[in-house]
């Protein structure tokens, strides 16, 4: 069944029902919207406005294709992303299956160029299909008697996967919130929800546009863009604090209490794409002693590890949760 409309109520303007494909009516005191895209109720019905992270992050396209795994060969326990001339690549390994995606921005790279450049670096794609996307989120996630989850309230490109991530926060607030509430529909409880979702898709554009702002891989015209005019947001004090000191704790202050990525994550990415910086620290010898035995215990926690195919293989086994659930 498929959703044909929204119908409202006159008097509160509420959502009162909707009609699907099968000429019902579909009613309840509230409604969740998690139509994708498409955004049925929260957008299409409620007409909330859309507000574009096109400003920030420039690609709005994609293009997906993939090839069977040959026989034998590892499947990567990783997602690798490869900078492209206009954007970025993923790989993506299933047990059967790889996938690609090359995500990009069509005012620096025509689609039929995009296919070229993909097709020439991964030659065992037979054919791809398009994908296009608008980055942004709904200017309020609640509305009414109408809650936005995923897609539905906001989308940005898949650079960090972060997709399930935003639902799953958006579903825990909202179960806490009306837990709190008694279940009841407050005005201080919906605006206190509308404000920490739209904080998460915001903090959500930064953490992706500093990315770009950090990428120095290629200089085309694309990337020389990003670096130069990408908008970080409220990530600049950060990282000026972050040249100036290194990757010191104190930097949490830049950084919200209630962010999903911490101040590790941003100092993760800060020190991996070797943003500038000015403090570099010389660790001393029995610090580097220290050092040493970490390394050397990861890689030996490494080598016990189960492979990824072999991983599987226990996971799919029905004994294996038997015994856990003992």
């Amino acid at each position: 069944e498929e959703v044909e409309s929204v119908e409202f109520d006159e008097a509160s303007e509420d959502v009162k029902g909707l009609r699907i494909s099968s000429g019902a009516t579909l009613k309840a005191d509230l409604f969740i919207d998690s139509s994708g895209f498409v955004s049925k109720i929260l957008g299409e019905g409620l007409e909330e406005p859309f507000v574009s992270y096109g400003d920030d992050l420039y690609c709005d396209r994609a293009l997906v294709g993939g090839w069977d795994r040959e026989s034998g060969e590892d499947v990567l326990p990783y997602t690798v992303s490869e900078t492209m001339n206009s954007g970025w690549c993923w790989r993506i390994d299933h047990p059967e299956r790889i996938n690609r995606g090359y995500v990009y921005s069509s005012k620096y790279i025509t689609d039929e160029e995009a296919e070229r450049e993909m097709l020439e670096k991964n030659p065992k794609i037979k054919e791809v299909r398009q994908v296009k996307f608008k980055s942004g989120r709904r200017e309020r996630t609640w509305v009414k008697n109408v809650i936005g989850i995923g897609n539905a309230m906001g989308f940005v490109e898949p650079l960090e996967a972060t997709a399930i991530m935003c639902a799953a926060l958006q579903s825990k607030w909202l179960a806490d919130g009306l837990f709190d509430a008694d279940r009841e529909l407050t005005g201080s409880m919906r605006d206190l929800y509308n404000r920490v979702t739209g904080d998460l898709w915001d903090e959500t554009r930064d953490f992706l546009a500093l990315h770009y702002r950090l990428n120095d891989k290629l200089d085309t015209p694309f990337w020389k863009q990003c670096r130069s005019e990408v908008n970080i947001g409220g990530l600049e004090g950060l990282v000026t604090f972050y040249k100036e000191n290194g990757p010191s704790p104190l930097g949490s202050a830049f950084i919200s209490n209630e962010s999903p990525y911490g101040l590790a994550g941003y100092y993760a990415q800060l020190v991996g794409m070797d943003a500038p910086c000015e403090k570099i620290h010389k660790a001393s010898a029995a610090e580097l002693k220290v050092w040493s035995g970490h390394k050397e215990l990861c890689a030996k926690n490494a080598a016990q590890g189960l492979k990824m195919l072999d991983a599987r293989e226990v996971l799919m086994d029905a004994s294996y949760w038997e015994k856990m659930r003992r």
